[in-house]
This record gives structure tokens, C-alpha cells and sequence, in this order.
């Protein structure tokens, strides 16, 4: 069978990591992609990951500069059904590449855009490199957290619990003061899935509109993606359950290191069942059978349970510290306890799970023979997706690529385009949302932006949850029905509600649908036309039937191992920008709509899924190994998590930290200008970038005293006057962004409100759609809020629903807005 994308051709004129990223996965589901390179080669393409990105696609050398090239590029564009970009704001129009000409020459064009800032706003002039946009935004300080969490010092508050610090001896990365550089590229990871759900999104609207539009995201967009559900601002914090101790920087994350040194990462907390399996000389389990969501020791999150886990942390470290790795992950598989050992991007890359399942693939490369990488991330029941070949090398189909520009029709003069916006993408699209935890919830949320009518079911006990931060978080423009999946009756009100779905999305455990007779297989003939979704934890296997979280899967990925810089012997690092459950989310309503577009086209719904663990391995995509083990050249983060080389990392200046990113050649002379040290420029152990890889420890000991002598506004001052890509590392962009006049009338702020906590605001539309823009609908949902109209929706009299409610069938907990408060007293 052909992919879901079978027929749709993209022209690729990205470089970086988000672009290639995005149409690596548009070529993985059937796409013909083709990648157009300037002469010379991508300036990037000597990146590790670019083995990994460009795989599946064509290369041609078109020189954009020359009439004749830009004539067969839009001659190419005209034919094409997606063009990707990634330049600076104003290049594509000089180039004669910009999105109102080739829309207009072909107006069923999807034209995406994703640039470092975005146009229009005071930082679209900034250099978009994601160390960085990381450092503009403060995503260097979020890596570890900040006391109290980051809606706590979003306030200007400390937290809970101020007079608690860190258990001692509990260490993250590299055990050093201030901001942290981690190998993750959030922000370029982040508008890759922005991206990609962007041009997905676009595809459907095409297929009901018969118009392409513009797509637009950037590498800011990104880091707000990355941080989605860590930024909010409430008018009333200290509402009861909101305040959650899981990202606050004291507390402690489940990493622990074994006797043979190895480290597991375990979640989520159950104290006693751990300290009771270690009690003895022999690591066994207890005897109480208890699994993890009904486990009566399991910590909670709230203020209390900081406190208490900070109590335990010395005891669990010992009592880890008593046996190997090996006998702790043959116990947790023994009683279905959340754990994994973290492990280096090779050791997933060699895992033999993963090879079976898809998610990690061998191939064959044009230089280095046979590698292995990440593979297959979404799944697609009735269309297979595949990596589809090798990436090319530079200007391999040149000649096959300008004899198609050549053999293209005549193109018509081009027309001032009149589209005007219509509906939002989903408009009309009803989801049912039995999502639980983060990545399935977020799915949902993620479908109600872009304007499906998003029923989020929850159970009858859910109440705690979605008053908490990840929960109101997650629940985004839905409408709530709390209903016992267990009961008769409820189960009639769930078939109910699937009848009139177009999408059911759910992230349950294998089997658990089934159990409830509501796996595809139960409703596909019923349903024909319905697209499932059941996201997982793990690859399908074995593994998949153990908890599944952010947590574990990064461990298992290698994203821990690299942000941690553990080769240097460092502890692993759980990064609190980790796109594991928001990456599985992602990838997921990527599936889904991708699934809709070929629904449009066929009339045939089908079943579709990811898991954390592919996101995760997307993540860390930049790794590839040879079949025989050998690692690639990608680089590394320093033991001290500074950077990746002494010209493109942190530097701690007077009175904060700056972020140098001078990675150009011609950034060397500026920067030793800027530094008043022109006799650095000849020195031989300097000369060239080969010479100053060489010389990296001694070129930073020379650069690091350099900027203790300044303040760090008197430095960026100094070397952004001459053209040295730099940022200052902010402290309080989490702050300042949800007032930036520029940030707002975009919509990249969202400001609703929610029960308990009053205005509500989050990060909001993170990608710009030029003709079906999305809308954030409504503030969260809580369980229950919604549960009477919408019984009343399905027909259900008020008595009946009465009756429902008092069995606990359902509950009902209406909760009504300020709007709909003022229009009742109207």
C-alpha cells in the first residue's frame, strides 16, 4: 500500500534541523520530496543528523541568485503541493521565492515558512541559532527548574515549602551553579512538530477549500512548544491542587544510580514498594499487589508530598545503590513498576525491540555503508509509512530535477490573490478525548485549537487532576463528561458519543480498550469512516505493556544521556523542556490529521498511532550508528554542560551569563575584535576551524576570564555591534513574553480563564495559518463541567440525567464562566 501522503510532492528549501525535520516525516508517509541546495552544498549539511533528516528525498544545486534557476524553481513550484522554507524574513522574496508569488502562480500551494522569530515582532533581526533562541527565552535556566516551579517564579514567588532545599547530594547534570546547555535542540524540535502539524493541518483545509495558504512557525514558537505546559499565568495560584511539585527544582525525579553504576529512571515515586524490595540481602518484590495508580504509598504532588519525598530521597538512593541495574529492571518488569535504565543513544539504537518494531531502522548510506537510526515514528494501519531510501548527496538528481522544471506546462501570469479566511482547519470535526496523564490530553487540546469540537471524557474521580497545572494545562478549548466506563449504563452514553465521532484518541495501555470493547477492531466496521488514535509509552512489544511515561522514555531514547553529558560521567539530566509526552502528542494529531486528509480523499477512516518513545527518538535523531556500532561524529556537550565548543556556548560574565554562538568563519575575526584581542586572529592554534577544534580547551581558558571582566549587557553590546551572533541568557523572558504587545496580537499568548484559578493564560496559537486560522475557544475544562448538555446533546432527559447522576453513572459538576454568569444575570 502507499503512504498516507501517496501523490503529494514537496519542495524543500530548509536547512537546520526543523525543516529537514518536518519534510523527513512528510517523505517517511509518502511524500516525494524534493530538497533544492544552494551551489556548494547546505552550509549545514555536515551535521550528523542531516544522514538522518534527508533520508527518502532528492537533492538538486539550484543557484537562486541567477534568472534561469529562479525560473525553473517556480516552474517546479507550480507542479508542487507543499514548499518549505526556512530563511530569514525578506530572503525568500528577494530570492523570487516568496509566498505571495508562488501562491499565486499555484494557489493550491501549502507554502510553510519557519524562520527564527517570526516577522513582525521586535526579535524577527535576532541570529536563530537554538543555543541562542534558548538564551533569549531562558530556556537554559529551565533545564533545572527554578525553585518553586516555573509558575511560581513566572509570580516572582519561591514556592511552597520555602525553607526546604534540595536533598542533599542530589545532583542534575553537571554539579555546577546557573544556566545549563543540554545537547536538545528544543526550540528547533519544537517547530518541527509545529510544522508539521501546520502543513497537515493546511492539507485538509485544501481538501475541503480547494486553496493552499501559507504555514508559518519559527525557532521562538518552538521554545513556547517546548515550554506549553511549564509557562502559565493565574489570577489566583494558590487555587487548592494547582500548585504541583514535579517541576519545581528541589524536587526529585526518580534518577538513581545502582550498584554497577548504571542509572534507572523511576516513575512514577512509590517509596515503600522500593524500600521494601531492598530491605533484604536479595531484591524482591513486596508482598501487597498494588499497581501504580492504586498503590496507597505512591507520592502525590502537592506541597505535603514534596516535603515527604524529600524525607525518603537518602533512603532510596541507598537502597538503590544495593543491587545492579539489571536486578532493579527485572523486578519492575515482574510487577509492572514504571522504570527504565538510562541509556546512551546507541544503546537504543542497538536495541533489538526497537529494530523489530520500526521505530529505529538500518539502512544503507552513500559514505558510511550500512547505518542505524530513527525510523518509522508514526503508524498508519490502512496507508504504511516507510523510510523510503538513503539521503542523497549534494546535486545527486539535478539533472532528473531540471528536466521535470523543464518539461512543466507553461505557467499562467500570476494573480493577485483574493483568499480570505474561512472556517478553521477542523471546523466541523467532532474528537472524542479519553486521553489520560499529559500526551493524550494534549492531543486533544492541540485538535481544539486548530477548531475540532473536542468532547474530553473523563472518569468520575478525575476532579483532582484537572484543577491541577498539567491538568488545566492539558484541557485546553474542550468540553468535559465525566462517565464510570465500568457501569452499564455508561458505557450506552460512550457508545453514544463514539457514533457521532470523527476521531477517538486515547492513550491507554494495550488490552484496555479491548477490555471495554472499544478498540479499532470492536468499531471499524461499525464505523467506517471513524480515525482511531491510541497513542502508547514504548515501541509494540513486550515493553509497551509496562507504564509508559515522559520520564522513562527519555531514559530509554538517550535524550537523559546526552542532556546529562553522563560520557563524561555525570548523572543523567531530565530536562524540563523534554518534548516526550508533548512530542508524543504532537506526532499523534500529526497521524491523525494526516489520516483526515486521506478521509477527504477516500471516504475511509483507519487507525493510527505513535508513542513518547518515538518522539523521543525523534528528539535525539541526531544520532546515528554504524551497523557494527561505530558512533557519528555528532557533537557533544562538555562535562561542565557549558556548550559544544568553546565558541558556541555559556559564558558567566560580571553579573549573569551570555550565549555565544560564533560558528561561522567569519565570526572569528569579529569576535576577537570584539574582545580586544586581534592578536588571537593569526595565532596558529586559532588559525581555521580545524585549528581551533584542536585548540577548544585552550581557546575557552583564554575566552572564559575574558568575560568574567564585563557585565553581560556590556558584552552583547560589544560583539552584537560587530555581528557576533550572542544573547544575554534572560532569567525573566518566562515573565516578560506574556505582556509582549508584539507576542499577543499574534495570538502567541493565550488568555482564557478556568475554575479555580481565575485568568488563565499559556502559550497559544503556535502556528500562523494565512486562510483557516485556528482560535483558542474556550479556558480548561474540569471533569464533569459540560457532562448535562451534552447528555442533553444525545438526547437524555433532564430526569434521566438526574438519575445518572445520583447512581454515579456520571458526573455532573456545572461550573459556569464570567461570561455566561453575565449573560444569566442579563
Amino acid at each position: 500500500m502507499s503512504g498516507v501522503l501517496d501523490g503529494v510532492k514537496v519542495l524543500d528549501l530548509s536547512w537546520g534541523i526543523a525543516g529537514p525535520m518536518t519534510t523527513m516525516l512528510l517523505a517517511d508517509h509518502g511524500a516525494a520530496v524534493t530538497r533544492v541546495e544552494p551551489p556548494g552544498g547546505d552550509p549545514f549539511r555536515a551535521q550528523s543528523g542531516y544522514r538522518v533528516w534527508n533520508r527518502g528525498k532528492r537533492s538538486a544545486i539550484l543557484d537562486l541568485e541567477t534568472t534561469c534557476d529562479r525560473e525553473r524553481l517556480l516552474a517546479l513550484a507550480a507542479q508542487a503541493d507543499v514548499f518549505v522554507e526556512s530563511f530569514s524574513p525578506g530572503t525568500a522574496e528577494r530570492l523570487g521565492a516568496g509566498s505571495d508569488l508562488l501562491c499565486a502562480t499555484n494557489p493550491r500551494l501549502v507554502y510553510c515558512s519557519i524562520s527564527g522569530y517570526g516577522r513582525d515582532n521586535r526579535h524577527s533581526d535576532r541570529p536563530a541559532y537554538d543555543a541562542l533562541v534558548m538564551a533569549r527565552t531562558g530556556l537554559h535556566w529551565e533545564q533545572k527548574g527554578w525553585p518553586g516551579g516555573p509558575t511560581e517564579h513566572i509570580l516572582g514567588r519561591t514556592g511552597p515549602n520555602p525553607t526546604i532545599g534540595a536533598p542533599a547530594n542530589m545532583i542534575r547534570g553537571a554539579d555546577r551553579e546557573g544556566p545549563t546547555f543540554v545537547r536538545s535542540t528544543w526550540p528547533s524540535l519544537g517547530a518541527a512538530f509545529l510544522a508539521s502539524v501546520g502543513i497537515s493541518a493546511a492539507l485538509v483545509a485544501r481538501e475541503r477549500t480547494g486553496r493552499g495558504q501559507r504555514v508559518e512557525t519559527s525557532l521562538l514558537q518552538g521554545a513556547l512548544a517546548a515550554q506549553a505546559l511549564n509557562w502559565q499565568r493565574v489570577e489566583n495560584p494558590d487555587a487548592p491542587g494547582y500548585w504541583m511539585w514535579v517541576l519545581d527544582r528541589r524536587s526529585i525525579e526518580g534518577l538513581f544510580e545502582c550498584a554497577d553504576g548504571r542509572w534507572v529512571h523511576q516513575w512514577t515515586l512509590r517509596p515503600m514498594f522500593v524500600l521494601q524490595a531492598a530491605a533484604g540481602d536479595v531484591l524482591q518484590g513486596p508482598t501487597a499487589t498494588f499497581d501504580y495508580r492504586t498503590d496507597p504509598d505512591r507520592i502525590g504532588m502537592g506541597p505535603e508530598d514534596l516535603v515527604a519525598i524529600t524525607h525518603y530521597f537518602p533512603e532510596l538512593a541507598e537502597a538503590f545503590r544495593k543491587f545492579p541495574s539489571g536486578e532493579w529492571l527485572e523486578l519492575a518488569r515482574a510487577t509492572s513498576m514504571g522504570m527504565a535504565l538510562v541509556r546512551s543513544p546507541e544503546e537504543a539504537l542497538a536495541d533489538p525491540d526497537l529494530l523489530a518494531d520500526g521505530c529505529v531502522v538500518e539502512m544503507e548510506d552513500a559514505e558510511h555503508g550500512r547505518i542505524r537510526h530513527a525510523g518509522v515514528l508514526c503508524d498508519f494501519a490502512a496507508t504504511p509509512s516507510r523510510v523510503q531510501g538513503r539521503a542523497p548527496l549534494p546535486g545527486e538528481h539535478t539533472a532528473e530535477v531540471l528536466a521535470e522544471a523543464a518539461a512543466a506546462p507553461p505557467m499562467d501570469a500570476p494573480a493577485r490573490s483574493h483568499a480570505k479566511s474561512a472556517a478553521a482547519p477542523l471546523d466541523g470535526i467532532r474528537v472524542l478525548d479519553l486521553g489520560i496523564g499529559v500526551a493524550g490530553p494534549f492531543a486533544g487540546r492541540l485538535l481544539a485549537d486548530l477548531g475540532a469540537e473536542v468532547i474530553k471524557v473523563h472518569t468520575v474521580y478525575d476532579g483532582f487532576w484537572t484543577g491541577t497545572h498539567m491538568g488545566l494545562g492539558t484541557n485546553r478549548g474542550k468540553r468535559s463528561i465525566a462517565i464510570n466506563l465500568k457501569h452499564g449504563r455508561g458505557r450506552e452514553i460512550l457508545d453514544a458519543l463514539i457514533a457521532r465521532a470523527d476521531v477517538v484518541h486515547h492513550n491507554w495501555r494495550p488490552g484496555a480498550a479491548a477490555r471495554l470493547g472499544i478498540d479499532y477492531a470492536a468499531l471499524r466496521d461499525r464505523h467506517p469512516r471513524l480515525i482511531y488514535c491510541n497513542t502508547r509509552g514504548f515501541e509494540k512489544g513486550p515493553r509497551s505493556l509496562l507504564p509508559g511515561t515522559d520520564q522513562t522514555a527519555n531514559a530509554l531514547s538517550g535524550t537523559e544521556w546526552e542532556d546529562g553529558a553522563c560520557r563524561h560521567g555525570n548523572p543523567p539530566l531530565w530536562s524540563r523542556s523534554g518534548m516526550g509526552d508533548t512530542g508524543n502528542a504532537f506526532l499523534s494529531v500529526v497521524a491523525v490529521l494526516q489520516a483526515l486528509y486521506h478521509r477527504e480523499r477516500t471516504g475511509r477512516g483507519q487507525e493510527v498511532s505513535t508513542s513518547i518513545l518515538n518522539a523521543c527518538l525523534l528528539n535525539t535523531s541526531y544520532a546515528w550508528v554504524t551497523a557494527d556500532g561505530t558512533l557519528a561524529p555528532w557533537r557533544r556537550v562538555d562535562s561542565r554542560q557549558l556548550g559544544l565548543g568553546a565558541l558556541h556556548r555559556l559564558y558567566e560574565t560580571a553579573d549573569g551569563w551570555l550565549c555565544l554562538a560564533a560558528v561561522r568563519d567569519d565570526d572569528w575575526g569579529r569576535l576577537c575584535e570584539g574582545l580586544e584581542r586581534r592578536d588571537l586572529i593569526d595565532d596558529p592554534r586559532f588559525v581555521d576551524r580545524p585549528a581551533r577544534d584542536e585548540n577548544d580547551a585552550a581557546l575557552a581558558a583564554i575566552l572564559e576570564p575574558a568575560f568574567l571582566g564585563r557585565r553581560a549587557r556590556e558584552w552583547f553590546d560589544v560583539l552584537d555591534r560587530r555581528g557576533v551572533p550572542c544573547e544575554i541568557v534572560s532569567p525573566t523572558f518566562c515573565r516578560e513574553w506574556f505582556d509582549d504587545p508584539d507576542l499577543r496580537a499574534r495570538g502567541w499568548v493565550a488568555e482564557t480563564w478556568a475554575p479555580g484559578v481565575g485568568r488563565f493564560e499559556d502559550p497559544g496559537l503556535l502556528f500562523d495559518l494565512s486562510l483557516t486560522p485556528g482560535r483558542v475557544r474556550s479556558g480548561p475544562c474540569v471533569a464533569g463541567q459540560h457532562t448535562r448538555e451534552i447528555l442533553h446533546e444525545l438526547g437524555y432527559a433532564e430526569s434521566t440525567i438526574d438519575e445518572l447522576a445520583a447512581q454515579a453513572v456520571v458526573l455532573d459538576q456545572p461550573i459556569a464562566t464570567p461570561r455566561e454568569r453575565r449573560a444569566a444575570r442579563a
